[in-house]
């Protein structure tokens, strides 16, 4: 029989720990438990390599740059009325927007070049994409401006926002034809027309006159800026009832080119140093300024009379004076050329 001295050394080694063996199972743990640290700090490190190199393809760089006017899928027009083209400065076309437009009035492309606004015939502002789809009826078509050259929209400089031309005053709204409000407020037989906005900040040109009057403008007609937001006061620019109308900001936003009577008027945006580039029988009408603010595009009638007149496009070289021809033909004064940033042209022709 065993002695209890003889039980109590049994039970011991047999209960007594491994040191060996705990200090193995706790050496093997630690490892799994570092591999496991590690191959998170793994799957991280990748994720956000991934994120990295996604945001450096995506970023917009040299040359990684919003294209101006991506092409339309709709095929050249060469049946008149053809409709508004974009044309390179010799005139050759190079993308054709929607030939239905051919009749609407001051013709738009967005600064993202997909969406064109314009003035339908019953005085009502669309939208519409470069390619023909998505035609959007923004305004109702009570519209009242008559005369030449008193309807006109354009775009803000972030596509955000349209200005345009309704009844004597001068509106804006949101893209979609949202928040429409007025922001001048005429007297009765007085109006506002043709806003165009300032490349450099919020401010807007204009024309104010008599709301009847001839062809072209009444003698009493005078280019306006103000900052584009309701309850702002017009700023009269001019007084020589030579009928000033058709304003065009710089690039830079420190001169107006403008039609000054027969002559293409330039000055300075506080309507300081106003003088003459040139002088017509007739014309120009609604100029537009090259990117580059070296030249300005205007419209010069007449290449043949009737209804509508059929008017030249033509460009004068501030430096020199030099003009030239686009040799395009366009259905109305209505439609004045619009410059992109690549030295094209939107032009509205009939053929």
């Amino acid at each position: 029989m065993l002695d209890t001295r003889e039980v109590f050394e049994m039970v011991t080694k047999q209960t007594e720990p491994d040191l060996d063996s705990w200090k193995k199972q706790e050496d093997r743990q630690r490892r799994s438990a570092r591999n496991r640290r590690i191959g998170a700090i793994v799957v991280v490190a990748a994720a956000a390599i991934a994120v990295g190199i996604f945001a450096l393809a995506s970023k917009p760089g040299p040359d990684h740059v919003s294209v101006t006017n991506p092409p339309s899928a709709i095929p050249i027009n060469a049946t008149p009325p053809i409709g508004p083209q974009i044309v390179t400065s010799d005139g050759t076309p190079v993308t054709q927007l929607p030939s239905e437009l051919w009749d609407a009035k001051s013709i738009q492309l967005s600064p993202d070049g997909t969406t064109i606004a314009y003035i339908a015939p019953d005085g009502s502002v669309h939208t519409v994409g470069i390619d023909g789809e998505g035609d959007r009826t923004l305004t109702d078509g009570a519209n009242t401006n008559t005369g030449d050259a008193q309807n006109h929209v354009e775009w803000s400089l972030d596509g955000t926002h349209l200005v345009y031309a309704y009844s004597g005053n001068i509106y804006t709204m949101e893209a979609d034809g949202t928040h429409q409000q007025a922001i001048t407020h005429a007297t009765s037989g007085f109006g506002y027309y043709y806003p165009t906005s300032r490349p450099t900040g919020h401010d807007i040109a204009f024309w104010g006159g008599s709301s009847t009057g001839e062809d072209g403008g009444p003698p009493n007609a005078e280019i306006y800026t103000m900052p584009a937001v309701e309850g702002a006061n017009p700023t009269q620019l001019t007084n020589d009832g030579a009928h000033n109308i058709e304003p065009a900001w710089s690039p830079d936003g420190k001169r107006i080119v403008f039609k000054h009577g027969d002559a293409l008027g330039i000055m300075r945006f506080d309507g300081s140093h106003l003088h003459d580039l040139t002088s017509f029988t007739q014309g120009p009408w609604a100029p537009a300024w090259s990117p580059d603010g070296g030249s300005v595009a205007y419209l010069h009638c007449c290449v043949e009379t009737g209804t509508p007149p059929y008017l030249d496009v033509q460009v004068v070289d501030l430096k020199t004076g030099d003009v030239r021809h686009v040799h395009v033909d366009v259905a109305t004064d209505m439609n004045g050329p619009q410059w992109l940033q690549d030295g094209e042209l939107v032009i509205n022709r009939y053929h």
